[in-house]
């Protein structure tokens, strides 16, 4: 396995996050995890990415420990979106995008030819080449996200951190950026997200992963995992629940 999360529990100071999760998880699948607010979704992937130390337990990145991984290595293989994107002032969009490649020579050293085209690649793929002149900071928050989107994809990891990355973006881009993340899946890029829509993650997932109070409560194909009453347990709010002719998995509604 690509990755292999053994008993891993998380805190924050006093406040445990995680507790004694395990996950595995391969080359080529599409893993979201869902919950409500405060379940563990993002120290999750903040622990994946290991900007988050464990209290106990270990991950296992391609059978290294990414907890002694160096930076560097770990940038070579982990690319993080987080929920909340900060563009550094005074750089372009393709600058930003192009921060991506120091992960693989030093920020002194000019990009080559091929750096270029895998920035331009990213670019195009996050619908954000037409920004490439465009200071960063200046961009909306939704438009600021596709670029953090490219900045990973330019990194050509193994590994795809999600944090609600479509959270903020319109229905166009959402689609987009979906797309994307199914072709990367495709060409054998591991990508592991967490989002609070339950129906956008149903129509791309080839795994859902539901987490409640740090704990880790279910894990497999969305059809098998997603059911109502499992979910009005887990939310606390009634569903009204449709079939849909086109796809296993029912949409779910809050029932007003």
């Amino acid at each position: 396995m690509l990755v292999d999360i053994k008993n891993i529990t998380c805190s924050y100071k006093e406040h445990i996050a995680l507790t004694n999760v395990s996950l595995v998880a391969d080359t080529g699948e599409i893993i979201v995890c869902i919950g409500p607010n405060g379940a563990g979704k993002s120290t999750l992937i903040r622990a994946i990415a290991g900007t988050v130390p464990l209290r106990d337990g270990q991950i296992m990145l391609a059978g290294a420990d990414v907890a002694t991984m160096p930076a560097a290595l770990r940038a070579q293989h982990i690319a993080v979106v987080p929920q909340t994107v900060v563009m550094p002032a005074g750089f372009t969009v393709r600058e930003v995008v192009a921060m991506a490649r120091y992960a693989f020579h030093p920020w002194y050293q000019r990009h080559t030819g091929h750096d270029d085209q895998i920035i331009s690649y990213a670019m195009a793929q996050a619908g954000i080449d037409h920004f490439a002149t465009t200071q960063a900071n200046q961009l909306s928050g939704g438009e600021q996200q596709r670029v953090a989107f490219a900045r990973a994809i330019a990194q050509q990891p193994k590994v795809l951190l999600l944090d609600e990355t479509t959270a903020h973006l319109d229905l166009h881009h959402q689609h987009a950026i979906i797309r994307c993340i199914k072709e990367l899946a495709q060409c054998g890029v591991l990508i592991i997200a967490a989002m609070h829509d339950i129906n956008l993650a149903a129509s791309f997932a080839t795994r859902i992963c539901v987490l409640q109070h740090g704990h880790l409560l279910a894990d497999g194909p969305p059809a098998t995992v997603l059911n109502q009453a499992f979910l009005e347990q887990i939310y606390h709010t009634p569903l009204k629940v449709v079939p849909q002719s086109d796809h296993p998995t029912p949409l779910f509604f809050i029932q007003h």
